[in-house]
């Protein structure tokens, strides 16, 4: 959905100077009225847009199409200040983009929602506990429980990386490259070999530490970030 800015004069005038736009002929008044027009539909000229996702399942298609989930994905996007092709991405790589995902593990939806304790059915998010098996059925409320999630991680969140790194342990984000995945209940090992789509992609053991620089790799390659 396309977004209209408004601009000020005073706001033109230092874009102008930013990309040396000077208005002397008419010919060249129109060229840099268009270029000018051009830089601001984009939004921010020194910001580079997301690309469009690609490899999106039926089902997937499906979800985008659907009017709840528009709305709601605008909703969170406004709300973390990260764009929604970037949220589109991970939601496509953790679940293809089916809310009703679950994996071996009890983690369910979009963005795979893990049990607050093992073994157990329920996610705690700001103090509130969501039901696994509620949000698997309930497109709405699990985009609600994203956006509160998401917001969780504060200002720690400024990039989709730090999105996507805080979607796997929210502790690493803002961690450097050498940074070593592991929490007080699961050493780095475990950690691994319970997402080993990394270490697989990467060509290592799945028991092989992860670390920070690893999912940054790792997002690279597949063309997220």
């Amino acid at each position: 959905m396309s977004k209209k800015f408004i601009i000020t004069e005073e706001e033109k005038n230092e874009i102008r100077l930013m990309y040396n736009i000077v208005e002397q002929s008419d010919f060249f008044k129109e060229l840099a009225t268009s270029t000018l027009n051009a830089l601001i539909s984009s939004g921010n000229p020194e910001e580079k847009k997301s690309e469009t996702v690609t490899n999106v399942s039926e089902k997937g298609q499906e979800l985008l199409n659907n009017p709840i989930f528009k709305e709601k994905l605008t909703e969170i996007s406004n709300a973390i200040g990260i764009d929604e092709n970037s949220i589109i991405k991970l939601m496509n790589f953790e679940s293809g983009l089916d809310p009703k995902n679950e994996n071996s593990l009890g983690c369910v939806g979009l963005i795979q929602f893990c049990p607050t304790s093992r073994g157990g059915s329920t996610k705690t998010i700001k103090g509130k506990a969501y039901n696994l098996e509620e949000l698997k059925n309930n497109l709405e409320l699990q985009m609600g429980a994203i956006k509160e999630f998401w917001l969780e991680g504060g200002s720690g969140i400024e990039s989709p990386k730090d999105l996507y790194i805080y979607n796997i342990l929210p502790a690493a984000v803002g961690k450097p490259d050498n940074y070593v995945l592991k929490t007080n209940n699961a050493s780095p090992e475990t950690v691994a070999k319970q997402n080993p789509v990394f270490n697989t992609e990467l060509g290592r053991p799945v028991d092989t530490p992860l670390t920070v620089g690893d999912l940054v790799t790792f997002y690279q390659k597949r063309g997220m970030v």
